[in-house]
């Protein structure tokens, strides 16, 4: 019978429809509160929250899993980046996504787990590139060709010549440094942070220490590229000037994919100019939001050849 698990994912990978088609149901705003987002429902009673901002909702299942995702667009300014929110757990990241999307314009979508706002999607089947069966999954380790319409349904909101910006917070640090971290979410290099040492980790690059709230290791944007190429001058050009801004910028080399949309991007989509943005998480939920805002104005004022010329975009294959 131990047979049995892998016959279940070989029909799950092999029968799941690929080509089902992205319908998004647009939602009311007398009909938010049935969407069960607790991210919404913090704000159900202020009324201008969303205000110039409909939202749209889409519901669909992939490989064992029961996926909910919203998307938010600004009314006035379709035009803009498409900002994403893949752990539902993150609420900071939702508040500063809707706050750029109101000065930005574009589109975001949010990946909502739930009333519980778990991190993990509940479920049982594969998930991204992984290929044991598995009881919770996480959504960004979810993009991959194995999950083609959970990637479609976010990318395909993609509008060329305009960024895809993630957003996120994090825990503190990295497993071992005696302070409750874990992860490698960190511009620290652990083994010399273990000696004693304070060095930025491989292709990671400080910021000017300029602006307080943006001089922790734990708060930096991350600019995926593939390993078979370098780092491109453009990437080199926007990373200069996130610094001078005092954002700490890390070079994420990417080689085999874990999943996330960082690797997938670098991987598959290089067209597409792409940065995350991690905060610390914080009690006070605003103050991890404006670490977002002053990492992400620099970015689109300073970087915006990265993806506004073909050029660019040919060069960077990031």
């Amino acid at each position: 019978m131990r047979i049995a698990p892998y016959l279940f994912a070989l029909a799950l990978y092999c029968f799941a429809p690929a080509g089902q088609a992205m319908e998004w149901r647009s939602v009311d705003k007398a009909m938010l509160a049935a969407l069960q987002d607790d991210d919404i429902n913090r704000y159900s009673d202020d009324s201008a929250f969303l205000e110039g901002i409909s939202v749209s909702e889409i519901r669909f299942s992939e490989k064992g899993f029961d996926w909910h995702l919203i998307r938010f667009s600004n009314n006035a300014k379709s035009d803009g980046p498409l900002w994403v929110v893949p752990h539902d757990d993150e609420n900071a990241a939702f508040e500063s996504m809707i706050a750029a999307l109101r000065q930005h314009g574009g589109v975001g979508i949010a990946v909502n787990t739930g009333p519980a706002s778990t991190r993990r999607q509940a479920g049982y089947g594969l998930c991204g590139v992984r290929s044991a069966m598995v009881s919770a999954c996480d959504p960004n380790r979810n993009f991959d060709a194995r999950t083609p319409v959970f990637t479609r349904a976010i990318l395909d909101a993609w509008k060329p010549g305009r960024p895809v910006i993630a957003l996120h917070t994090n825990s503190h640090g990295f497993g071992g440094d005696g302070a409750g971290g874990r992860g490698d979410i960190t511009m620290l290099d652990a083994k010399a942070y273990a000696r004693g040492e304070i060095i930025a980790r491989s292709d990671g690059y400080f910021g000017t220490r300029s602006v307080a709230i943006l001089d922790n290791p734990d708060v930096y944007a991350i600019l995926p590229y593939s390993a078979t190429k370098a780092v491109s001058d453009g990437e080199t050009l926007c990373r200069n000037a996130m610094n001078e801004a005092g954002i700490n910028v890390w070079h994420e080399r990417v080689g085999l994919s874990d999943g996330s949309l960082s690797n997938f991007v670098a991987l598959q989509r290089p067209e597409i100019a792409y940065v995350n943005f991690e905060a610390k998480r914080e009690d006070d939920l605003s103050t991890a939001a404006k670490a977002h805002g002053l990492m992400i104005d620099p970015y689109l004022q300073q970087c915006a050849a990265k993806w506004m010329a073909p050029s660019a975009n040919t060069d960077a294959g990031k």
